[in-house]
């Protein structure tokens, strides 16, 4: 939540700028298409309409309030020409920007967007991602533990996870469950491939239990020694290009990262 209200406030700081989607979403070590459903779904509207909606009603205020010329203001807010803001103007306000400074009328207002408020009854689904520092962009593996408890807990203080037992026996031992990247009210809308791990009672894998394609592997790293789990390597260059770290869990599984 805090990475999209991050964006919003670059957003605004930043209003007359040209946007790049790509950027905006490496800006919290997320993918394109990642970003762009978690800021649809937390802030009611596309990036692309939040942006557009945004610069009309600043401009609307500058019409009314200010004497500036309509295509200086046009040009301030990403136009080309007085014709394609006029039309861009003419659609959001239901009025030409002329007849609005003539007739000082009343404008539409979009107001900037407090992602907390639009979040039903303030919860808070999100950690700050940005803190984080990493997001995990490809895994899906099989993982094997005899107290599924103890390594929920452990996926969520050491890596910053997310998630829940799904079935238990008539004794509450944990049968099935999942951790997840992202949050599992997220993750439960299916906007994005399943990037989590599946947990199955079982004797732990003393071995690699997953090989795991993320976004900011040295932010990982930091991430993880930062909450106290030494059992981690430093992150190595490898001959093929990428980077990779590996982490000894709670079970004695290993869980390496690529970058």
């Amino acid at each position: 939540m805090t990475s999209i209200q991050q964006t919003v406030d670059y957003i605004e700081d930043n209003i007359g700028n040209d946007f790049d989607i790509d950027m905006l979403a490496n800006k919290i070590f997320t993918s394109q298409f990642y970003f762009q459903k978690i800021f649809t779904i937390l802030c009611d509207c596309t990036v692309s309409e939040y942006i557009r909606n945004r610069r009309m009603t600043l401009a609307g205020y500058e019409i009314i309030d200010s004497d500036i010329s309509i295509l200086d203001i046009a040009l301030k807010y990403g136009y080309e020409s007085h014709e394609s803001f006029t039309r861009a103007f003419t659609r959001f306000h239901g009025i030409t920007p002329s007849d609005a400074r003539k007739n000082h009328s009343n404008l539409k207002v979009f107001s900037c967007i407090s992602v907390k408020s639009n979040i039903s009854g303030g919860r808070t689904l999100m950690s700050d991602i940005s803190e984080r520092g990493y997001v995990v962009k490809e895994t899906g593996a099989v993982y094997y533990t005899l107290d599924m408890d103890n390594t929920l807990k452990w996926f969520k203080e050491v890596l910053g996870w997310y998630g829940q037992i799904e079935e238990r026996d008539e004794n509450n031992i944990g049968l099935y469950g999942c951790v997840n990247n992202i949050p599992i009210e997220f993750e439960a809308l299916h906007i994005a491939p399943f990037t989590g791990i599946h947990m199955f009672k079982g004797e732990p894998l003393k071995m690699m239990a997953g090989f795991m394609l993320v976004q900011g592997v040295e932010q990982l790293y930091r991430f993880v020694k930062k909450n106290g789990w030494n059992q981690i390597t430093e992150v190595k260059e490898q001959p093929w290009g990428g980077k990779t770290c590996s982490i000894t869990t709670i079970d004695g599984s290993i869980l390496t990262f690529f970058e």
